[in-house]
């Protein structure tokens, strides 16, 4: 059996070839979850490109899952004497696609390559089979969000941390406005967040769904989006609490995000052992960075420091623009052997 995925395509060229090298890793993470050992080879047919991969066994529904999960996906095809066959879609949609898309801001990260970060995530963790559980996906240095809103549209519940009030402000009024012009049913609720006794920021919280019904019944999703420091990770979060956590780390930072000179490596060791805590046992933390900003060997090294197993991928650094050469660790939390 050889199956075709057709990608879609991105305007700008030299960037579209990034996207093609993360698109078939993120591939092979997922074949490698599925038990399928294949090459995945990208192949240009009629103009268009498409990753094609061959396999003896038979695709089960989740294994087609899975597949649509890989985000750069436009359509799958079964191939069959280079006849294509589309197969019926089965990509995530729980709410609006356009959901992650709509809000544009300065330094914003292409939405398909946070969404590939998500899969690759969801493939090395121990989680891949769980699709309909309800995952919980944390982004612990969360912008204005667009991880948590990837994490919506899969029909996961979404979570994220950010210490600059004005970005968590405009990701508020933008949930708001999106769920009022679709109308959708929600409530939003906020509150005060206390750490160590003091004031330790502020919580947004939306409950939500996909129907009035399902609203109704309790079938209900959840963001919540923070307004802290994620050194503080812990006490914001219940320990061992998350599956995923997928974060883009600022790029042209130097100094430490809540404003102290120990530089954005710093700032991420300090935070890195509460984010270990937070995430259940074999859940996964993927993490991009700028290599002009930080070394891959020096972030290896306090992910392991703190009690993680560095997942093993291919090459997944990759060009994006002038100063910028964007590359992605995985890590994961193994489980205690009893």
């Amino acid at each position: 059996m050889k199956l075709a995925l057709l990608l879609y395509p991105h305007q700008n060229i030299r960037y579209r070839a990034s996207l093609l090298q993360i698109a078939g890793e993120e591939a092979r993470l997922v074949l490698r979850a599925l038990g399928i050992g294949t090459d995945v080879v990208p192949e240009t047919i009629g103009g268009a490109q498409f990753l094609t991969f061959e396999t003896e066994r038979q695709m089960s529904e989740h294994d087609m899952q899975m597949l649509w999960q890989i985000a750069s996906v436009y359509m799958i095809f079964s191939m069959d004497d280079k006849q294509l066959l589309p197969l019926p879609s089965q990509a995530p949609d729980y709410i609006g696609e356009d959901l992650p898309l709509l809000l544009k801001y300065k330094g914003k990260t292409n939405e398909m390559f946070t969404d590939s970060m998500l899969t690759m995530a969801l493939a090395a963790s121990d989680y891949c089979r769980h699709l309909d559980a309800q995952l919980i996906v944390c982004d612990p240095m969360a912008g204005k969000g667009t991880t948590p809103l990837l994490a919506l549209r899969r029909g996961f519940h979404g979570i994220g941390i950010e210490i600059v009030k004005a970005n968590v402000d405009e990701m508020a009024a933008y949930m708001d406005r999106y769920f009022e012009y679709h109308r959708i049913k929600y409530k939003h609720q906020q509150s005060s967040l206390t750490v160590r006794g003091k004031n330790g920021g502020l919580q947004h919280k939306w409950i939500f769904s996909d129907s009035a019904d399902h609203f109704k019944d309790g079938d209900t999703r959840s963001l919540r989006m923070i307004c802290g420091d994620t050194r503080n990770a812990l006490a914001y979060l219940k320990s061992s609490s998350v599956h995923l956590m997928v974060t883009d780390l600022p790029y042209g930072v130097q100094t430490g995000t809540a404003g102290k000179e120990d530089g954005l490596l710093g700032t991420v060791s300090m935070a890195l052992p509460g984010w270990f805590d937070t995430l259940k046992p074999g859940g996964v933390l993927c993490m991009s960075f700028n290599t002009h900003t930080i070394r891959r060997d020096a972030l290896i090294e306090a992910i392991q420091e703190t009690g993680f197993a560095v997942v093993d991928t291919g090459n997944l650094e990759h060009w994006v623009e002038q100063a910028i050469e964007r590359d992605v660790v995985i890590a994961k939390k193994e489980r205690v052997q009893e």
